[in-house]
């Protein structure tokens, strides 16, 4: 899971991201990937605006929510990740103003990944942009941990188990907002990614931030409440 070995003697605050619609705007690569995997099952796909609505979760679910029949859900997968890995890399690019607010944070906070992507495809999509290095831990799902919640306590596990109270989990979707709550985060949603607004309110997050320039702030005003 570690891009470089954890340093648990580090005491400084975590901050771990979503990446797909956080980090990066990966919707376009993902959607074509979901239509090409469909095709190649013989499934005739949904067009690209009912899929754009469901980015975030794990292809094989999104598969059976659009009505993919069970026997056709993991060769679908098995096509997703070969068409993704494959074109989605190209067809990604970084948030503005991501890889300058990665840069600001690094000297104050411990940064990591927490993805519902697999690890494996984490890795070379952040290769690929130029910001893994920014990232300490990269996590993300693997085999046996694929819901948000397992994914950011396994995470967790992986910087040394810092304080849940010295955490922040980052994301654009309810999920991540959940999920860090269910692990006793402090959550940070970003309305620049694929939840909308009505979404992320009804997730309850502790902050709801509009640019990457505004999380340093935000950040800062969470840990000085744990902080009392």
């Amino acid at each position: 899971m570690s891009v470089q070995p954890a340093d648990v003697a580090d005491d400084r605050p975590v901050i771990l991201f979503d990446l797909d619609g956080t980090v990066l705007d990966s919707a376009p690569g993902i959607v074509a990937a979901q239509q090409q995997a469909l095709r190649d099952v013989g499934f005739e796909p949904p067009d690209e605006a009912e899929l754009l609505s469901d980015l975030g979760p794990p292809p094989a679910v999104i598969f059976a929510r659009i009505g993919l029949p069970e026997e056709l859900i993991t060769p679908a997968v098995e096509a997703y990740r070969r068409h993704y890995l494959g074109r989605g890399i190209r067809n990604a690019a970084l948030f503005p103003g991501v890889a300058e607010l990665l840069d600001l944070l690094r000297p104050h906070y411990r940064l990591a990944t927490a993805t519902m992507k697999l690890i494996t495809t984490a890795i070379p999509f952040l290769q690929h942009h130029g910001v893994a290095g920014r990232f300490e831990v990269i996590g993300g799902a693997q085999d046996g941990v694929v819901d948000k919640p397992a994914i950011i306590k396994a995470t967790r596990i992986a910087l040394g188990e810092p304080p849940a109270e010295k955490m922040i989990m980052v994301g654009d979707r309810h999920s991540d907002i959940s999920g860090g709550r269910a692990e006793g985060l402090r959550t940070i949603a970003v309305s620049w990614g694929y939840g909308s607004r009505d979404e992320l309110l009804a997730s309850d997050p502790d902050v709801i931030i509009d640019r990457p320039d505004e999380l340093p702030a935000a950040a800062e005003r969470l840990l000085a409440e744990v902080r009392g």
